[in-house]
């Protein structure tokens, strides 16, 4: 019978404009005969951390520990200095109006912070007991992917960054895009981008134009037009292939 010898622990910390991030670190159900492999975890909007759940538990089995965070206003993360901050949705079911969402939620929650946080988040993740801070990957979804490519060449241990449907870029920045690319040329460690093929929010342009004429990126773009979590079971062998054999 296996049982859960670590338990969870709950993440609490204070970004750099005060705002206040919660998130969960999980340990594999096993004796830690050594420090385990951390992939740290950052969402699409406007969802949360339980975004992540089959990828959690899939990192889990494999021994690899996992934190993920709920990104700026949303989730539990919505403690601002100055009172609540909380995303905005869509007031229609039209591309439109989730478009002028975003950009509203980019705004209020200051999505351009989203990079820091992923480097803070991590930083508090390799100072926990049974962590192996030189065994570190970085997942991100949506604009958590760009959030996260952005963040990667600064994390000392980082051994790989994956994204699904990297997307959003602007929002981190009026040089977002630019700063992803830079931030590509600039990684040592492998990556890998996965879309798909109709990604409305322009997913495969992003890969292929990011990732182009680098060999440490590899790119991975499906059939459909799902966005970025939502092409998780499309890509799962290939991904839990690469970010396993990548931490060791």
């Amino acid at each position: 019978m296996s049982h859960q010898l670590l338990a969870p622990l709950e993440l609490t910390l204070r970004a750099a404009d005060g705002l206040v991030l919660r998130g969960e670190l999980r340990y594999p159900a096993r004796t830690p005969d050594r420090p385990f492999p951390l992939a740290v975890l950052a969402h699409q909007w406007p969802a949360t951390r339980a975004s992540w759940s089959p990828l959690v538990e899939d990192l889990l089995s494999a021994g690899v520990a996992t934190l993920a965070f709920d990104l700026r206003g949303h989730g539990a993360s919505t403690g601002g200095p100055g009172g609540a901050v909380v995303i905005e949705t869509p007031g229609d079911f039209t591309f439109p109006g989730v478009v002028l969402a975003f950009t509203a939620s980019a705004r209020h929650a200051g999505f351009p912070h989203i990079p820091d946080d992923i480097l803070r988040v991590a930083n508090w993740g390799v100072l926990q007991n049974f962590v192996d801070g030189s065994r570190v990957a970085l997942v991100g979804a949506s604009v958590g992917g760009s959030g996260v490519l952005v963040a990667a060449p600064r994390l000392p241990g980082l051994r790989a960054v994956a994204t699904l449907g990297a997307a959003g870029a602007p929002a981190l920045g009026e040089d977002g895009p630019k700063r992803v690319r830079e931030a590509l040329e600039q990684l040592k460690a492998p990556a890998y981008l996965a879309t798909s093929l109709g990604d409305v929010f322009d997913g495969a342009n992003n890969a292929r134009s990011w990732s182009k004429g680098l060999s440490h990126v590899r790119t991975r773009v499906v059939e459909g037009d799902a966005h970025a979590m939502a092409i998780y079971f499309d890509v799962r062998d290939e991904l839990l292939r690469f970010l396993t054999g990548a931490l060791g």
